[in-house]
């Protein structure tokens, strides 16, 4: 059986006033998804955060490709960054306000890999047309681009760098019920296309049930795994088909 691309052993994050989770285990498969669901302030994420190493875990493991992201050294750390990235829950902070899209979508080439804009451009332009960009968007600023345009131009950065892993965290929260559905619809095309690996952060059971193949349940900072057909049970049950907020 293949490693996991990603597997956490008893993570654990507290603040001053005492633990926002504690012992979290799973692991994500390559191209596989696993959500991490939960009520506002649940700590999933926190936890998603964790695992990118934007906040430091207080205790366990995060492995990716059998390397330890928790105890990792800064240096080490950024030459293994092009493989997990995130896309934010309000996409905006991703992209510069003072950069057209076209630098914006260029730059993660340009920083990683030491190339020029202009090689950029070219070497990412069908992965724009992919996600559904056309040229006339490049020479935009983020303010005038819709809410699925900027998270369109997020993925087009983020696979740019042909990450393993994505935690992708509330990703289509802010958008239009019909543009969700496209935004996730891309996002499976693109992990079946590239064999990513996704750690999938919503409240939305509905979304949930569509993406995740597992999904572990974080209550009280203690997470349970369910596979797609518990997850749904437990919502039944728990919330009366009611979406928990």
């Amino acid at each position: 059986m293949p490693s996991p691309v990603l597997q956490l052993t008893g993570l654990s994050k507290s603040y001053g006033h005492g633990d926002i989770f504690s012992g979290i285990s799973f692991e994500v498969g390559s191209g596989k998804t696993i959500g991490l669901f939960g009520q506002s302030g649940s700590g999933k994420t926190t936890l998603g955060r964790c695992i990118m190493r934007i906040e430091e875990p207080s205790s366990g493991h995060i492995l990716m490709q059998g390397q330890d992201l928790a105890r990792m050294r800064p240096g080490k750390l950024r030459e293994l960054r092009p493989s997990f990235q995130m896309i934010f829950q309000h996409p905006e902070v991703s992209l510069n306000p003072r950069m057209t899209l076209a630098d914006s979508v260029a730059e993660p080439l340009m920083v990683h890999r030491g190339i020029g804009m202009e090689e950029a451009l070219r070497e990412i332009a069908p992965l724009i047309r992919r996600v559904g960009l056309r040229d006339e968007h490049l020479a935009r600023y983020p303010h005038q681009l819709s809410g699925g345009e900027v998270q369109r131009a997020v993925l087009s950065r983020i696979f740019s760098l042909k990450p393993k892993i994505v935690v992708a965290d509330e990703p289509t929260s802010m958008l239009d019920v019909s543009v969700q559905a496209q935004v996730l619809r891309l996002m499976q095309d693109l992990q079946k296309e590239t064999g990513v690996s996704y750690v999938f952060i919503s409240h939305d059971p509905d979304v949930m049930s569509v993406m995740c193949e597992e999904t572990l349940w974080i209550e009280k900072g203690k997470g349970t795994l369910y596979d797609r057909f518990g997850f749904l049970e437990r919502v039944k049950t728990q919330y009366s088909g009611a979406v928990p907020t």
